[in-house]
């Protein structure tokens, strides 16, 4: 196994500056097209009235894709390399957005919209591995920052491009406009990002782990996608719900008995590992309740045109990335779990006000909230990150990745579903402001149980400290 630290001295300043830069490429592409794309959605059903069913699962297969690929992509990144993973991932999505600018049918765009997740998924679940591989530990808090800044101004500038695009230019553009950045960024890789495999010895892939995994997640998120809308009666979401908890509980009596499972369940059961990862989850669940349900309240409880709310909600983004990249430094020089508890508090905060003042809420008020709920999650994402990644095992960096982009992903889409389930309603009645007071609340309850899991993140490193100091002190 080689030491991460060592393997960081492998590149110079300059290479690392290089690869970190080929890094954040994928990174903002992946949001930005994803952004751009969500907000295009009712402008491509009028150019494809003849299969309007088709328009959503051009959002819904590629979130699938990904979220469902992202474990298997980390494990094969240990297994044959980051680099190698990586790299690939972005030929296949910079080849897959040209040709779906090309597309003339619905179902030939959500396949290509399927491949393009492929290469998303590549890059996605092995960059925070490349960045704990090749940086010193001193600098990966920093790296990741600029990574995460990145993504917020992705998830900014998507959905305004893309609106611009369907205003002024016609729907292949916004896919035409982005494969430059993506040819670059394959370029760049296969010149700065290094293909060999960090470890010595080859990662064995356990492929029936990997086969249930990928069929309980992909049944899991295809449920949660769909099931606001088909209803969670329905007899394909029940289906789907089914087939996850079975493979689930196949998984793990198989995993129980693997000399290698697919999972790390050794690294998983660290403190560090778990509450870094329930951590995250927890905070994209609150994150994307907000950001889905602020729209709602402003078109139906306010007078805002659509303009008025995009530059409303602009706030969290734009504070994100200034407070990704203050907290990743930081992050490097102080213990990470308190830059988390103050992120996680700010979003609390942010929350309480929301869920007890937001119909008497001027424009200043709202902008202010979103500002200090987008502050606080950028003040907790980079050093969550940095705090799962330093205690990982070399051997097991692509799959922790890969996990934490699991956690995001999945985080989000039960927080849409969170707040579509309580804010949504299919009979046609206005919603009530009741309705999001419920749900802000209920993102409290949510918020308070992260700070309890911190909590315990705290207790448990405190012991191990005094634990290793006895064990010193006694030889």
């Amino acid at each position: 196994m080689t030491d991460l630290n060592s393997t960081a001295r492998m590149l110079t300043k300059q290479q690392r500056t290089w690869l970190l830069i080929t890094i954040c490429i994928g990174a903002f592409l992946s949001h930005f097209t994803a952004g751009a794309v969500n907000v295009s959605l009712p402008y491509l059903q009028a150019v494809f009235p003849e299969d309007p069913a088709g328009i959503p699962w051009i959002t819904t297969a590629y979130l699938l894709t990904i979220t469902a690929l992202l474990p298997i992509m980390g494990k094969l990144g240990d297994r044959y390399g980051y680099g190698w993973i990586h790299n690939t991932g972005y030929i296949i999505f910079a080849v897959s957005t040209a040709l779906i600018g090309l597309s003339s049918s619905v179902p030939s765009l959500i396949s290509l919209r399927i491949c393009q997740a492929i290469g998303s998924a590549m890059f996605q679940a092995t960059n925070i591995a490349m960045i704990s591989a090749y940086y010193p530990k001193e600098q990966r808090g920093r790296a990741m920052g600029i990574m995460s800044s990145v993504v917020a101004i992705g998830a900014m500038t998507g959905p305004v491009v893309g609106g611009f695009i369907v205003a002024s230019l016609s729907w292949p553009w916004l896919f035409l406009l982005p494969f430059p950045l993506a040819a670059l960024a394959a370029v760049l890789a296969f010149r700065f990002i290094p293909a060999k495999r960090i470890q010595n010895k080859a990662i064995s892939l356990d492929r029936v782990g990997a086969i249930l995994f990928f069929l309980m997640i992909a049944s899991v998120t295809y449920a949660l996608s769909d099931g606001n809308t088909s209803g969670w009666h329905s007899a394909h979401i029940l289906a789907a719900l089914i087939t996850g908890i079975l493979s689930l509980l196949l998984f793990i009596g198989w995993e129980s008995r693997q000399p290698a499972p697919f999972l790390p369940f050794s690294v998983l059961a660290a403190p560090s590992v778990a509450v870094g990862l329930i951590t995250s989850f927890i905070s994209f669940i609150l994150i994307n309740s907000v950001l889905i349900s602020m729209p709602f309240f402003l078109t139906v409880r306010t007078s805002y045109t659509p303009m008025d709310i995009g530059w409303i909600m602009t706030s969290y983004p734009l504070l994100f990335a200034v407070s990704s990249l203050m907290s990743g430094h930081f992050s490097d020089r102080m213990n990470p779990l308190k830059l988390m508890l103050t992120g996680l508090g700010g979003i609390i905060i942010g929350l309480l006000v929301f869920a007890w003042a937001l119909p008497g809420l001027n424009t200043l008020w709202n902008v202010a909230v979103l500002a200090l709920i987008g502050a606080g999650m950028g003040c907790l994402a980079a050093p969550n990150n940095s705090y799962i990644m330093r205690n990982a095992p070399t051997a097991h960096s692509g799959s922790i990745g890969s996990l934490i982009a699991l956690t995001r992903n999945t985080g989000m889409l039960v927080g849409a579903v969170l707040s579509l389930g309580l804010i949504g309603d299919s009979s046609g009645q206005t919603i009530s402001q009741h309705d999001f007071g419920v749900l802000f609340k209920t993102g409290f309850i949510i918020g308070v149980t992260g700070c309890a899991v911190l909590g315990y993140g705290f207790f448990a490193e405190s012991y191990k400290k005094s634990k290793d100091k006895s064990e010193e002190s006694s030889c």
